[in-house]
C-alpha cells in the first residue's frame, strides 16, 4: 500500500510536491489513517470544536454549541435538522417551501404547510382538537366549528383561533357542532325527529301551539338538541295553523273548527243536527241539545223540541223491524213495569217472521219508555189460516204473568170470540173460541178481566149483542154464550157499577143488566140518552176512572159520562169517528186521541177537561182508529191509518 503525507499549512500542495520536499529535506513520512485522525483534532476556525465535531471548520459561527438561526439555511448548532422546520414536525412553513439548508444532506424537501412552525403538533400532518383555540391541522379553520356550518356553539362566541384570521367572528346558537346540516337558519323538515334550525321547537309540534297533531302517522317521541320535548298532548286538528287546538277560542257558525273538538261548527249544542245555513240542516234551536228534528217532545214546555214547526206535537213513527199488512184496532194495557201495545192484524212481518191474522203487544218498559223492548206475540199464526180472519175488535189485560185477551174472529161459519191466556216468561198460550150463529161480523168488542173470569161483549153488523163468559181458559168449553138482537153498534163492558155493558142502538145510548157473573140470562136495556148517534166507545175503568166516552161526530162532542154521579162533560171535537182515553194520575191529566172523519188524528190534553189543549196530525187517507195511554210520566199514542201502524211517544211536563 502506497504511503501518504501531507503537511500543515494553509494552502495545499500536490502529494507529489510532498514527496519531494520530504526526499530533499528529510521529512517523516505518515500513513493516511493518521492524517484523518490528525485532520479530526485540528480546529482551523478556532470555534472551540475540532474538525470532528464541527460541521463548519471553515465558519467560527458555525458549531455544535452555537444558537440556532432558523430560517437562514444555515446548521448553526450543526444538529443536521432542515432550518426551515424549527418544531421538526416534517413540514415547513409555506414561504420557505424548497429552500435547502446548507451542509444538510435533503433539506428543501419537506412539504409546506406548517402553519405554526413552532409547534411540533401543528402541522397539515396534526390530529386537531377542537375547542382549545388551536388549528393543529393547519387547515385554516375556526377552532370552535368543527362542522364548518359557520356557527359555533352557545359559549364559544368570540373565542378566537391562534393563527387563524377572522376567527372568533362566528356567531353562536350552534346546537350540534358534529353536524353540518344543524344550525341556526338551517333546513328544518318537520317530524323528523330533529331540531335542525336550532331554534329550540318540538319537531312534532310545526305550528308550536303546544299541542301533537293527532293524525300525524309519526310516533312521538323526543326531538334531537331540545331537552323536555316529546311530552306534548295530542289533538291538534291543524299543525301549521298556531290559533287551532285543543281548548282554543272557537266562533260559532265560521265554518272553522278552532278547538279542534271535531263538533260541526254549526251545531253549538251538539245534538247532531246543524243549524239552518243553506242547506247544511235544520235544528231549530241550537242552544238546547234536546231540540232538534226526531228530538223528545215535552207537553206544556213552549219548545217545538222536533222542530217539526209546532210545540209539543210529537212524531208518530213506524216501528222499526215491523212491517204490517191490515194493522186494525190499537189497543193499550200495562203492568206494573211495562206498557204494552195490542194490533191484530192480516198479516205481520218481524225479525223474519211472517204471522196471519194474528194479534201482537209491542213493548215498553218503564225504565226505557222511549225505547221499544220487543214484541210479544200473543195469538200468533205462522201459517195463513183458511177457517177464519181476524174481525174488527179486540180487548186485553196484562199482569205480571199472563195477557188475557179476546179477539173477533170472522169464522166460515159464523163469528166468534177467541179467548186467550199467554204466558210473558215462557210464551205458552191457553185458549177458547166461543162460536156465535149466523155469519155477521163483529163491529166491535170490548173485553174485562175480574181475575177470575174472561168477560166479553160484542156488537155484529146485524145489531146483535152478544155477551161471553169463559172461567177456565185452559179448557176447550166456554160457561155463558148469550147473544140478543138489540141494534147495537157499540158495546163497552165494565166492572164499575150495577149495569155491566153500555151499548149504542142508533142514536140512543143504552145500558143493558145483566148478571155477567151468574148462569144465562136475558138483557135488560135501560135507556141513558137519545138524540146522540155514538161512532165509538171506551171505557176507563181499567184506569180507575168510572168513566163512559162516547164519539158523537153529528154532534161534533166527544162526551165523558162520569158513571158514578151520571154527570157528563162534552168537549168540542169535529167530525169526531174515533175516540180513546187515558188518564195520568202522576199528573192528573186527561188525554183524549181521536180521529175525524178526514182521517185525521189529534190529541186533547189538560186537567181541567173544559180547557183542553190539542195537538193535530194531518195524515192521509180518509180513517183511521187510535189508542192512548199515559204511565211513568210518559204518554203513548198508536194510530192505525189504512191499514199501517204509528206510534208517538211524548214526556209529560
Amino acid at each position: 500500500m502506497r504511503s501518504s503525507y501531507f503537511l500543515r499549512s494553509s494552502s495545499v500542495v500536490s502529494s507529489g510536491f510532498l514527496m519531494l520536499l520530504c526526499a530533499l529535506s528529510g521529512c517523516t513520512w505518515i500513513t493516511d489513517n493518521e492524517k484523518e485522525d490528525r485532520l479530526a483534532l485540528m480546529d482551523d476556525d478556532g470555534d472551540g470544536f475540532p474538525a470532528a465535531e464541527d460541521c463548519n471548520e471553515a465558519d467560527a459561527s458555525v458549531n455544535p454549541a452555537a444558537e440556532e438561526i432558523w430560517y437562514d439555511g444555515v446548521d448553526q448548532d450543526c444538529v443536521g435538522d432542515d432550518d426551515y422546520d424549527a418544531d421538526k414536525d416534517g413540514y415547513v412553513p409555506d414561504a420557505y417551501l424548497g429552500l435547502a439548508t446548507g451542509a444538510v444532506d435533503g433539506s428543501g424537501t419537506l412539504p409546506g404547510g406548517d402553519c405554526d412552525d413552532a409547534g411540533p403538533t401543528v402541522s397539515p400532518g396534526g390530529v386537531e382538537v377542537f375547542y382549545d383555540g388551536v388549528d393543529q391541522d393547519c387547515t385554516g379553520d375556526d377552532d370552535y366549528d368543527q362542522d364548518k356550518d359557520r356557527f359555533v356553539r352557545i359559549g364559544d362566541q368570540g373565542k378566537p383561533t391562534a393563527g387563524v384570521a377572522g376567527s372568533g367572528a362566528l356567531p353562536a346558537g350552534d346546537c350540534d357542532d358534529e353536524a353540518s346540516g344543524v344550525h341556526p337558519g338551517g333546513a328544518d323538515p318537520w317530524y323528523d325527529g330533529v331540531d335542525s334550525d336550532c331554534v329550540g321547537n318540538d319537531d312534532y309540534d310545526q305550528d308550536v301551539d303546544g299541542f301533537y297533531f293527532s293524525d300525524d302517522a309519526v310516533a312521538y317521541g323526543p326531538t334531537a338538541y331540545v331537552d323536555g320535548s316529546g311530552v306534548l298532548p295530542g289533538g291538534d286538528c291543524s299543525d301549521t295553523d298556531p290559533t287551532y287546538f285543543p281548548g282554543a277560542p272557537d266562533d260559532w257558525y265560521d265554518g272553522y273548527d278552532k278547538n279542534c273538538d271535531l263538533v260541526s261548527d254549526w251545531d253549538q249544542d251538539g245534538d247532531g243536527f246543524d243549524v239552518v245555513h243553506g242547506s247544511e240542516g235544520d235544528d231549530c234551536d241550537d242552544l238546547q241539545s234536546l231540540v232538534h228534528p226526531g228530538g223528545d217532545e215535552l207537553l206544556n214546555d213552549a219548545n217545538d223540541s222536533d222542530c217539526d214547526g209546532e210545540d209539543d206535537r210529537f212524531a208518530l213513527l213506524a216501528l222499526d223491524g215491523v212491517i204490517w199488512t191490515d194493522a186494525r184496532e190499537p189497543l193499550f194495557a200495562a203492568n206494573a213495569d211495562s206498557v204494552y201495545l195490542s194490533v191484530p192484524d192480516t198479516q205481520l212481518t218481524y225479525d223474519g217472521q211472517d204471522y196471519y191474522d194474528s194479534a201482537a203487544a209491542i213493548r215498553w218498559t218503564l225504565a226505557n219508555p222511549l225505547v221499544m223492548a220487543g214484541i210479544q206475540m200473543w195469538n200468533s199464526n205462522t201459517s195463513n189460516p183458511a177457517s177464519f180472519d181476524v174481525g174488527d175488535g179486540q180487548g186485553f189485560v196484562v199482569d205480571a204473568e199472563y195477557i188475557f185477551g179476546v179477539l173477533a174472529l170472522d169464522l166460515t161459519s159464523g163469528h166468534g170470540l177467541r179467548f186467550i191466556r199467554f204466558n210473558l216468561s215462557t210464551g205458552s198460550r191457553d185458549g177458547v173460541n166461543v162460536q156465535s150463529s149466523g155469519t155477521p161480523a163483529y163491529v166491535d168488542v170490548s173485553f174485562a178481566y175480574n181475575g177470575t173470569s174472561l168477560l166479553a161483549a160484542g156488537a155484529d153488523v146485524d145489531g146483535n149483542l152478544t155477551f161471553a163468559r169463559v172461567d177456565d181458559v185452559t179448557s176447550s168449553n166456554y160457561d155463558v154464550n148469550h147473544e140478543e138482537s138489540q141494534g147495537v153498534d157499540r158495546v163497552a163492558l165494565t166492572l164499575s157499577g150495577d149495569i155491566p155493558i153500555y151499548g149504542s142502538a142508533g142514536a140512543d145510548l143504552y145500558g143493558f143488566d145483566f148478571d155477567s157473573l151468574g148462569s144465562e140470562d136475558s138483557f135488560t136495556p135501560v135507556g141513558l140518552a137519545s138524540g146522540f148517534a155514538a161512532a165509538d166507545l171506551d171505557m176507563t175503568d181499567d184506569l180507575g176512572l168510572p168513566y163512559l166516552v162516547e164519539a158523537l161526530p153529528l154532534d161534533g162532542l166527544i162526551r165523558l159520562l162520569d158513571l158514578g154521579t151520571g154527570l157528563a162533560t162534552d168537549i168540542s171535537a169535529s167530525q169526531v169517528e174515533n175516540v180513546a182515553v187515558a188518564f195520568s194520575a202522576d199528573t192528573a191529566t186527561w188525554y183524549i186521541a181521536w180521529a175525524d172523519g178526514a182521517g185525521d188524528v189529534h190529541l186533547s190534553f189538560g186537567a181541567d177537561l173544559s180547557a183542553l189543549q190539542t195537538l193535530d196530525w194531518d195524515l192521509p187517507g180518509t180513517s183511521a182508529q187510535v189508542a192512548a195511554w199515559s204511565a211513568g210520566g210518559v204518554v203513548w199514542m198508536a194510530v192505525v191509518a189504512d191499514g199501517v201502524l204509528t206510534v208517538g211517544q211524548v214526556q209529560e211536563e
